[in-house]
């Protein structure tokens, strides 16, 4: 299986949608018809706010499985589609932004806000199509379901009353269940023996078929035109824990090689020749165990060459099956999978999982065999990803035994970039080619922005010696805003501080806004509040007026101050700077601008609060304030807050420092 995705440069954090969306009591209404109704969300008007609730499901669409020339692929079509399952059997595929669901596993009930739309599915099976815009988790994420007996039934189809059937049920059986090279072995030797595959009706196994669906069933239809050949014949197979399809339909042209559901019950495996279809099941049913595709992380430098790792002026993308040592990246090759996805599923314990909190040197076994040792050694990084590194020695007939013809993961441990859901494995010899990935003895890698340094001490058959080296991570804030159309603005460190930095930036307009991300953690900050303090994936932080601002962050403190640079071209003042703060800042400091001798002016808007107050802040800090007393147009010194009862508008307010008079003018 073969595809190649581009996506931002990794690692990247994926950013939680989690939201509870505000809905007129109409909407609510609506949205509990449609939770119990099925596809009846396609029937309410487009407009309309409503909720969806079911059993988040995703679908993987893999593409043909056609060799092992190489780990990346010709583009295939992106097939992956999001889907809820609601109490009806039914399923509504979901459209919305690529992080909807990132924080959400195959098998949590969920609730999504959104819209029906009338845009026909993808998504096989999906009745219906809903616009998501927020994601609410009612239940925790399933367990991990690979430690345990799993039945299996393998349903044979063939296109047709003349159409070709992939395997006899004998061949089946003996591919599937009983070969020394069977699906079922592959399972039992890559989990030590924690995961067997069985039939419920015979202890060989249960295959169905062959059963004939129409010839002219499209890519994609095959589970339903199965799920239909199954009624026909009188057979419910809904208690399995698995139901593969498997077809031969070469001369259909399906792009695919078979697709599944992720933490799901249904795949479905097109026939390419005994080891090529049991590949694919193997890959189809590590999908339906909850694993994502085996990545790699191919890089270039701005001059071209190839590089391990992201590098200043350079690009990263994606390999979406580029890993070539485990069989949910090519699996036409047939590895086992990493000791990371083992590790997911459960399969190495947490016992057998080394956290790095230390520099120093880390023993590991190799990830095939049966042991107490550790056998992943996991580095955390600040993006919230991990490197995980393994070892690999030639194990058994079939699948690790090919460890012995690559010789540089016979000699080298494989790093891999993890996160929740997918790994990526870096390239340590960077040439485009991952079959010499592995980091060879007396090799190091070194991610400086992360302060990371791995070194390979030793390699045998009993495992691995890795030396790794912890250092000080260089932070460094990058502004994005208005004021350069969300291209990213350095900013440079201030003399003589550990951690503090400023950038001056020009505001076009009134409501500029602008953001801090933090490298090479990647973690984006705006201001909750606004108090001037920087919160985590906050809104933008908002300049109402125009002009130039120095705007000085502290990383250690995550203290922040937008100070204006422009003073109305040298006019006279009796404070270096003015502030307004009130209930419409949320008793922030918003800078105000010096236009005249001894006058200042901001513009904002009030009314957002029933009851609107402000006062004048030198420097926003409160040490001098002026409010009114007398609510006669003078401000006094620490006067309290003036009211606004003029209603909701936009306002220009006027100070000036001399007189201590002020004004509020409605502009709009």
């Amino acid at each position: 299986m073969h595809q190649t995705h581009v996506h931002a440069p990794p690692p990247r954090v994926r950013a939680r949608l989690v939201a509870v969306a505000v809905a007129v009591a109409a909407a609510l209404a609506l949205a509990g018809a449609i939770a119990g109704a099925g596809s009846a969300a396609a029937d309410a008007p487009p407009s309309s706010t409503q909720k969806l609730t079911g059993t988040y499901e995703r679908l993987q669409v893999d593409p043909l499985v056609d060799g092992p020339t190489t780990a990346a692929a010709p583009t295939a079509p992106d097939a992956d589609h999001d889907l809820v399952r609601l109490a009806d059997g039914t399923s509504v595929q979901v459209e919305g932004a690529p992080d909807l669901f990132d924080d959400v596993a195959p098998g949590q009930k969920v609730t999504v806000t959104g819209t029906a739309t009338s845009e026909a599915p993808a998504a096989p099976e999906a009745t219906s199509t809903f616009e998501g815009t927020a994601v609410t988790e009612l239940a925790p994420a399933p367990a991990a379901a690979a430690t345990t007996t799993r039945t299996v039934a393998v349903v044979l189809l063939q296109l047709g009353p003349a159409g070709p059937a992939p395997w006899s049920p004998d061949d089946a059986r003996r591919n599937v269940f009983t070969a020394d090279d069977s699906v079922a072995a592959f399972f039992r030797e890559s989990s030590f023996s924690q995961l067997e595959l069985h039939g419920r009706d015979r202890t060989d196994g249960d295959v169905v078929g062959s059963l004939t669906i129409p010839a002219d069933t499209a890519c994609g239809n095959e589970a339903q035109a199965g799920q239909d050949a199954l009624a026909a014949a009188g057979l419910d197979l809904s208690a399995y824990d698995h139901v593969a399809y498997v077809l031969d339909s070469a001369d259909r042209g399906c792009w695919f090689g078979g697709w599944a559901y992720v933490g799901g019950q249904v795949s479905v495996n097109l026939y390419a020749g005994d080891w090529g279809t049991r590949s694919v099941l193997q890959h189809e049913l590590g999908h339906n165990l909850g694993l994502s595709h085996a990545q790699s992380l191919y890089c270039t430098g701005p001059d071209g060459q190839v590089t391990s790792l992201e590098v200043t002026g350079g690009s990263c993308s994606i390999w979406e099956y580029g890993d070539p040592f485990d069989t949910m990246g090519n699996n036409w090759i047939g590895f086992q999978y990493s000791a990371s996805y083992k590790a997911r599923l459960g399969w190495i314990a947490p016992s057998g999982i080394t956290t790095v909190t230390a520099s120093g040197d880390y023993t590991i076994a190799p990830s095939e065999v049966t042991t107490s040792r550790s056998q992943v050694l996991r580095i955390p990084l600040p993006s919230g990803a991990t490197y995980d590194v393994d070892v690999r020695q030639p194990f058994g007939q079939f699948w690790d035994a090919q460890v012995k013809d690559y010789p540089a993961l016979l000699n080298g441990v494989e790093i891999r970039r993890a996160d929740q859901w997918t790994t990526q494995l870096v390239d340590t010899t960077p040439d485009g080619n991952f079959s010499d990935a592995p980091l060879q003895v007396g090799q190091t890698f070194t991610d400086g922005a992360a302060g990371v340094s791995i070194r390979t001490e030793s390699v045998g058959p009993d495992g691995a010696t890795v030396h790794v080296e912890l250092g000080t991570v260089a932070q460094e804030p990058v502004l994005f805003g208005t004021f350069n159309s969300g291209a990213p603005g350095p900013m440079t460190r201030v003399p003589g501080t550990a951690n503090t930095w400023t950038a001056d930036e020009t505001f076009s307009g009134p409501w500029g806004r602008f953001r801090v991300t933090v490298s090479p953690s990647g973690v984006t900050y705006g201001d909750l509040q606004p108090d001037g303090v920087l919160d985590q994936g906050a809104p933008d932080i908002v300049v109402p007026d125009a002009g130039t601002y120095t705007i000085t962050v502290d990383l250690d403190s995550l203290a922040y101050a937008v100070t204006p640079v422009t003073t109305g071209g040298g006019y006279a003042s009796n404070y270096p700077m003015m502030t307004l703060r009130g209930t419409s800042t949320e008793w922030a400091a918003a800078p105000m601008e010096l236009v005249a001798d001894h006058t200042w002016r901001h513009t904002m808007a009030f009314g957002a609060h029933p009851v609107e107050e402000y006062l004048f802040d030198v420097d926003g800090t409160g040490t001098t304030t002026f409010g009114d007393v007398g609510a006669d147009g003078t401000a006094d010194p620490g006067g309290p807050t003036i009211p606004l009862t003029q209603g909701p508008a936009i306002y220009e307010v006027t100070f000036h420092d001399d007189t201590l008079a002020y004004s509020v003018s409605r502009v709009w």
